[in-house]
């Protein structure tokens, strides 16, 4: 009568019902180039992902996984990754352009450091000047090496001297004893 002290012992009709259910409820959405695609949640082999795309994705194009605020990820094809719900992917970087002190430049990142932006021209932007975003109506924004950017058509960035005093003596004409004054300005009556 009983399975196991009262319970009744499921079918197997019930039992591959109760099974189908929880395999539907691990069913979680993921977006590769923007399109939505079901999977299962947990351990899922790149390999199937670069399957779902209609056509799949081509071997020597490469799939990166989409993390905020951070760089993301290229994935190796042969590896396997924990799918979770809502994460992105994408497979195909299209050039963007940028434009660092009015000059433009083709990157083919979607996010950079602000280190990576400073050796996008050439030569590298200096070390004692330092990177603005131009930031259109607003307070522009200071980039630090470390602060990750996430880039877009035309975003635009300008270099400015890391270190403006003004009202300092210049130092190559101040005079031998320190006083701002060169020997030179003596002469002239200054």
């Amino acid at each position: 009568m009983s399975w196991y002290h009262g319970v009744k012992q499921p079918t197997t009709e019930e039992y591959s019902m109760d099974a189908h259910a929880e395999a539907r409820a691990k069913q979680i959405t993921i977006h590769i180039d923007t399109q939505p695609y079901r999977v299962a949640a947990g351990p899922t082999l790149v390999a199937a992902l670069r399957a779902l795309t209609e056509p799949p994705v081509l071997a020597e194009k490469d799939l990166w996984l989409d993390i905020d605020d951070e760089q993301d990820q290229k994935l190796d094809p042969a590896s396997t990754i924990t799918a979770v719900e809502g994460m992105r992917f994408f497979t195909e970087i299209d050039a963007i352009v940028i434009r660092i002190d009015r000059v433009e430049y083709e990157v083919f990142e979607r996010k950079m450091t602000g280190a990576q932006l400073r050796v996008v021209p050439s030569p590298d932007v200096a070390a004692d000047r330092h990177l603005w975003l131009d930031v259109p109506d607003k307070r522009d924004v200071k980039v630090q090496d470390e602060d990750i950017i996430r880039l877009h058509d035309g975003i635009r960035f300008f270099t400015a001297p890391g270190r403006i005093n003004p009202g300092q003596p210049d130092m190559a004409n101040t005079g031998a004893d320190g006083s701002g004054f060169s020997e030179l300005d003596e002469r002239d009556g200054a």
